[in-house]
């Protein structure tokens, strides 16, 4: 009689455990759109000396990633071994300061010299990804 009791009782339990409902898996699609920084008009170039680096991946890169991030910035480029900068921005949406209070804020360390800007640097064709001056050049001519 006990293992007759058991059996059912195992066989409740199996049953029991496989009977209950699985779960739905919903399938969701979503569609991210990717905001291309749009700059109108003319691009200005900063160049500037950065002192207070102490490494290439740490120092630079974090002031070129916080550079990159500024609304109105087309491309950063921070060199650790001449300690300059240089910066394709938009001169209506950003000034040379705005470019300086990043870099200092980056850390307390940082000091910006030589500042040197160009108004007219580039046309707006290079507001596009993966134009350089030589592209540009060639699109004048």
């Amino acid at each position: 009689m006990k293992s007759f009791v058991f059996s059912l009782t195992c066989l409740f339990v199996l049953f029991a455990c496989t009977q209950q409902p699985k779960p739905e898996i919903k399938e969701v699609s979503t569609t991210a759109q990717m905001n291309e920084k749009v700059i109108e008009g003319e691009l200005s170039e900063a160049s500037f000396s950065i002192s207070g680096m102490m490494c290439k991946m740490g120092c630079a890169k974090a002031i070129e990633t916080n550079l990159s991030k500024m609304e109105g910035v087309q491309q950063a480029s921070v060199d650790f071994e001449t300690s300059l900068a240089t910066v394709l921005y938009n001169s209506s949406i950003l000034q040379t300061d705005d470019l300086v209070q990043t870099v200092t804020d980056t850390g307390d360390s940082y000091v910006v010299s030589k500042m040197a800007s160009s108004s007219s640097a580039k046309p707006a064709c290079c507001a596009k990804k993966g134009c350089t001056k030589a592209n540009c050049a060639k699109k004048k001519s």
